[in-house]
């Protein structure tokens, strides 16, 4: 993507609308490409800058003990509400949050946040329907814990990754799969051979096949 921040004003980012707006977010808003693999925001870090993603994918997770445990995705059109949040706070931040894959974001200042937010109601409108959907994301991986058996937890977060990567092929081991949902490598291997037994996955080396 080769565009500059008017063009993406413009095209994809045209729900901003009003212009007073959209020139200060030419003027503060910096084009960051970001690999896949990067952390853009660590537990225990000040949030300086707002992405909102352009392109490709961002996992937010939490650590707890060496384990990484998602929380939600972040989807092309979207930011992190736990950044907007530390960032106007000016506190540090609680999660972690890593590109999944070679990703695009318009990076803005977290001072300016609150003041956009107050002033222009698209802005605010935008940063108010975040904070439902986040609420819902949340909301729904708790009732998955409470009430889903693992192996319902295990084909509902294969499912949603194949949606998140529009890929049906995942790139994970065993390990990372049991850090994510909390539990042991060997109770994961056990489910996913249950599954492909079931026909609903196909197990190859470090990677999984998720058949639809």
């Amino acid at each position: 993507m080769s565009m500059n921040i008017k063009e993406i004003l413009a095209i994809q980012l045209n729900f901003l609308e009003e212009p007073v707006l959209q020139s200060a977010i030419i003027d503060k808003g910096i084009i960051t490409e970001i690999k896949a693999g990067t952390p853009i925001l660590n537990e225990g870090s000040y949030v300086k800058t707002i992405p909102i993603l352009l392109k490709g994918l961002i996992k937010v997770a939490k650590e707890e003990e060496g384990k990484e445990m998602l929380i939600y995705y972040i989807y092309p059109l979207e930011s992190c509400i736990v950044s907007i949040h530390c960032g106007v706070n000016q506190v540090k931040s609680r999660i972690k949050a890593t590109a999944e894959e070679d990703s695009l974001a318009l990076l803005l200042p977290s001072q300016q946040i609150a003041e956009w937010q107050n002033k222009y109601s698209s802005f605010n409108k935008y940063v108010m329907n975040l904070y439902q959907k986040r609420f819902y994301d949340v909301l729904d991986a708790f009732n998955a814990l409470a009430f889903q058996s693992l192996d319902k937890r295990l084909l509902s977060y294969l499912n949603a990754k194949t949606s998140a990567l529009n890929s049906t092929k995942i790139y994970m081991t065993h390990q990372d799969l049991g850090d994510e949902l909390g539990t042991a490598r060997e109770t994961i291997s056990r489910m996913l051979k249950k599954l492909e037994v079931d026909k609903k996955v196909k197990l190859h080396r470090g990677r999984i096949q998720v058949i639809h």
